[in-house]
This record gives structure tokens, C-alpha cells and sequence, in this order.
């Protein structure tokens, strides 16, 4: 993928959690419902693999952040809108 022109190299897994999170359209995803959508049903609920992959995610992707985190909530593409 590329941002500003740049080449981001992602993993599938990190592919799949922006798949899943620009398709919400600025929308906010749980943690749980990005582990049973871009993960397998063997998937361990108690994973902290979701919170990890974000984190990687947005460390490829660089600054600004385009993944905000809601408090209690999940993730959204952060669109400079309020959620």
C-alpha cells in the first residue's frame, strides 16, 4: 500500500485490520469484532493480538496516526470527525 506517495510494506494480518476498519467507514470496530473478522475462528478471545497488530499498524503507517483508538470502545480510521 502506499501513503504520501511511500510504499507501506503490511503484513496480511495488518492488512486485514485496515480492510476491516477503512470498510467502517470512520465507524468505530471493537477489539472483538477485528479479531473475528480479521483473524480465524480459532482465534483465542483473550489474545491481546488485536491491540499488538494496531500498534505495528500504525507504526508502518506513520504519522499522523490514522488509527485513533476509542477509549472502552475499539478503533476507527480517525477522519478528524468526533466519534
Amino acid at each position: 500500500m502506499f501513503r504520501d506517495g511511500r510504499y507501506v510494506a503490511l503484513t496480511r494480518k495488518q492488512f486485514a485490520v485496515l480492510e476491516v476498519l477503512v470498510a467502517a467507514e470512520g465507524g468505530v470496530i471493537s477489539a472483538e469484532s477485528l479479531l473475528e473478522r480479521a483473524w480465524d475462528e480459532n482465534a483465542d478471545p483473550f489474545t491481546n493480538a488485536v491491540r499488538i497488530t494496531v500498534s505495528a499498524l500504525r507504526k508502518r503507517l506513520g504519522e499522523p496516526w490514522l488509527i485513533a483508538t476509542v477509549p472502552g470502545v475499539g478503533y476507527r480510521i480517525d477522519t478528524g470527525e468526533p466519534a
